[in-house]
């Protein structure tokens, strides 16, 4: 069995591939030719920012592969894939001939660009669980990147401009509506109007991968959104029709599958990762949601 720790890579360490520094620090806009991946991460990781990545050629017809939390992607050229933070990504091994877009940004980026709370529901997509996955028309990409380069060029800009950061996050909420027009319009979701259950549902769901390794308790979810414990579960459920909790343990489940895939982490490692009190409630919780232990799991994987 294969496997490396899963380290976090910030925003930042995305400069250190490109070779540029960007304006805010928060948004990064990174264009990447096939072969050009000498320092580019090679092992399993996770990233406190989402991914917005566009295929925008592929020469040869060679795919890109990803995994995302164990999960197989396939991307083309046209091919769009939405990342949220703290997924486990592993490149492939593989060589591919793919172009790629790539725009990066911290969630809390989302708002401080000016994104309007009477907006906010637009956005929900983003909070999809483990990411989005979409095969755009020609046309269709075209115009995206038309907007990435934009942004990018906006955000290199060197121009003694006192406005740049505001120009900046004007075409950053233009890239945003444009990618949230794409969504509802390729999964045949009608974009509703959210009240405020709805948007306490998503930022509870933006808000669980940061922190589940180390928070299962509902008291921490609730006060960070700043609501009781009760009224966040009769929420959540009455949204989704999935508990909170329950969204708490499936989370759990997915980040101990990933910890036991690294050979180097015995089982009472993964079990203090995970902030359990000891390796045999965690391992009595993992057969209860898996029907496996711990071990068999990591013999199967």
């Amino acid at each position: 069995m294969k496997g490396n720790p899963i380290g976090l890579h910030t925003i930042k360490d995305l400069k250190d591939i490109a070779g540029h520094s960007w304006y805010p620090d928060d948004l990064q806009i990174l264009l990447r030719k096939p072969k050009s991946h000498e320092h580019s991460f090679q092992h399993p990781f996770r990233s406190d920012s989402y991914w917005v990545v566009l295929v925008t050629q592929d020469v040869s017809h060679n795919p890109l592969s990803i995994q995302l939390n164990s999960k197989e992607y396939v991307l083309r050229e046209n091919d769009l894939l939405i990342v949220p933070p703290h997924t486990v990504r592993q490149p492939s091994d593989t060589e591919h001939s793919c172009d790629l877009a790539c725009v990066a940004f911290r969630p809390d980026f989302l708002f401080e660009a000016g994104i309007s709370q009477r907006h906010i529901d637009s956005f929900e997509y983003l909070s999809c669980s483990p990411c989005t996955h979409l095969h755009l028309s020609a046309e269709d990409a075209s115009r995206l990147m038309t907007v990435i380069r934009m942004l990018q060029e906006k955000n290199f800009s060197e121009e003694d401009n006192p406005f740049a950061a505001e120009v900046v996050r004007h075409f950053f909420n233009v890239f945003q509506f444009e990618l949230a027009g794409l969504y509802y319009r390729y999964t045949n979701q009608k974009k509703v109007a959210h009240d405020r259950k709805e948007e306490l549902l998503w930022r509870f769901l933006t808000l669980l991968p940061e922190h589940v390794k180390t928070e299962r308790s509902l008291q921490f979810y609730a006060n960070r959104l700043y609501v009781t414990p009760k009224y966040l579960t009769q929420t959540v459920k009455k949204v989704s029709g999935k508990t909170a909790g329950k969204f708490i343990d499936d989370l759990v489940i997915v980040e101990a599958k990933n910890l036991l895939r690294d050979p180097s982490l015995t089982i009472a490692q993964v079990a203090d990762r995970l902030d359990f009190s000891d390796q045999f409630f965690f391992s009595k919780f993992f057969k209860r949601y898996t029907g496996v232990t711990p071990s068999d799991y990591r013999r199967s994987a």
